[in-house]
């Protein structure tokens, strides 16, 4: 029986034994599954506020520049939400570059065409500063076209985007000025002097407004303010612009007052008395344009100013008041051989044959580069039948001619080619050619002759020479007697 009992022993403690074995083994895969399951609710609400940030971010991309994060699961759905939501802003983004880029190059049809579609994809106007840009830019192309009330509604759109926009402000009130809306326009630009109150522009503006309403006092005070601390240069240049400007657009009165505050300012812009002439022609006065033009040619020279003269004295005024202002023009600039050609075609133009023809000599000598006048002169010769003097001219035009031609001079060698080279044929030097005139390349010195003509040129010098060494030789051998040497 005592064995026994002790069996029953050893057999439950064998039993026990291998039950905590099993149980040792089963424990660790259990406790990691309880504990799976006790943490999956943290790690649910973990991946879902990692997938509702990577959702905000993509919200929030669509209105500023901060890189999406689409790495991971949640980031390729927030990525896909975000295209979804940026669609139109981006289809509007790429058609207002292509519009900007089609209005740089000149083509307005498609410009227009691509910021109507811009705009009508980015409606909720998320690319503001481009709205701005699209509606400046499409109020000018309907100022181009005469489309005032159009160009007035784009410019004040551009300033209800953006309210302290300088050139919106300043467009929306030129085009309540050009409607003659006086009220809106002063206002308009009264904001412009609260935005920038150096702006010349403005204070233009305010000068023109006030003179055409009468406002006499404050026309002035703004002219001064425009003169005030700027240079001339910079004034005349104003005044030019919009002189232009009001020219292109018929308005002469305006353009011309704007010219001739320009020549108040510096009396010696040529350009401007041909513009103020032109502007004098156009309605209807051609003495007085003939008189502008006069005043351009006493300052000086200008082939615009002189196809001019020449016009209105053959068609408008008269020969005679143009022959006039030319001689006059003459005394101040005798040694201009430009002025005595104009006066020899105008006096030509009046049938003072003989006077014209001594003008046009004149000319040529005063000019010899002025080709015109020689091929004048050369005809006039050939048909009085001084066939050798008119030979003489042609060929002092064409000496001119070729003397002015562009020619490139080696700056090592001084080898001269008629075309422009990398590399010198002559020293074989890189990079020496320079541009210049021929006579300006044969004043730098002797020009470079080819390997040829220098070939030849040596081998004549050798045989000059020898000839001269060979006459001093015996013949056959014996010394040659001369005549004190005889017996």
């Amino acid at each position: 029986m005592q064995d026994v009992g002790l069996l029953t022993d050893i057999l439950i403690l064998l039993g026990a034994f291998f039950l905590g074995f099993l149980a040792g083994i089963v424990f660790m895969p259990l406790r990691r599954l309880v504990l799976a399951f006790w943490n999956t609710p943290g790690r649910m609400l973990k991946g879902t506020q990692n997938v509702r940030a990577k959702l905000r971010q993509a919200f929030r991309t669509t209105s500023t520049e901060e890189p999406l994060d689409r790495s991971g699961l949640s980031g390729s759905l927030a990525g896909a939400v975000s295209d979804l939501l940026t669609l139109r802003a981006r289809h509007a983004e790429a058609s207002f570059r292509e519009g900007m880029a089609a209005f740089d190059e000149g083509a307005y049809e498609l410009a227009r065409h691509k910021f109507s579609r811009a705009i009508f994809w980015d409606r909720g106007q998320e690319l503001r500063p481009l709205h701005v840009l699209a509606h400046l830019r499409l109020g000018w192309l309907d100022e181009q076209r005469g489309a005032w009330k159009q160009a007035r509604d784009h410019y004040q759109r551009a300033v209800q985007l953006d309210a302290d926009n300088l050139a919106a402000t300043l467009r929306l009130g030129m085009i309540h000025f050009q409607l003659g809306e006086m009220g809106p326009a002063i206002f308009q630009f009264q904001r412009a002097l609260e935005l920038d109150p150096g702006n010349l522009d403005t204070h233009y503006h305010l000068y023109a407004i006030y003179r055409q309403a009468g406002m006499e006092r404050e026309a002035l005070e703004q002219l001064r303010i425009v003169k005030a601390g700027e240079s001339n240069e910079t004034v005349v240049a104003l005044f030019s612009r919009y002189g232009e400007e009001h020219f292109r657009m018929a308005r002469y009165g305006e353009a011309v007052s704007d010219y001739e505050l320009a020549l108040q300012l510096d009396p010696d812009c040529v350009s401007a008395y041909v513009a103020l002439g032109d502007l004098y022609y156009l309605q209807q006065q051609p003495l007085t344009a003939l008189e502008a033009w006069g005043r351009g040619l006493w300052v000086g020279f200008s082939e615009a100013l002189a196809e001019r003269v020449l016009a209105v004295a053959a068609d408008d005024v008269g020969v005679w008041p143009a022959i006039h202002l030319v001689r006059e023009c003459m005394t101040r600039h005798s040694r201009d051989g430009r002025y005595p050609f104009l006066l020899s075609k105008l006096l030509q133009l009046a049938g003072e044959e003989e006077e014209s023809t001594a003008l046009l000599e004149k000319a040529v000598r005063l000019a010899p580069l002025l080709l015109e006048a020689k091929e004048r002169l050369g005809d006039l010769y050939s048909r009085v039948g001084l066939h050798a003097k008119a030979e003489a001219v042609y060929r002092a035009g064409l000496d001119a001619a070729l003397a002015e031609e562009t020619v490139y001079r080696c700056q090592v060698c001084g080898y001269v080619t008629g075309q422009e080279q990398a590399r010198c044929f002559q020293c074989n030097r890189w990079a020496t050619f320079e541009a210049m005139t021929r006579s300006e390349a044969g004043a730098r010195g002797p020009m470079s002759r080819s390997l040829r003509e220098r070939a030849t040129s040596v081998r004549q010098s050798l045989r000059e020479a020898w000839t001269r060494v060979a006459g001093q030789l015996p013949a056959g051998g014996h010394p040659v007697l001369r005549e004190h040497d005889q017996p």
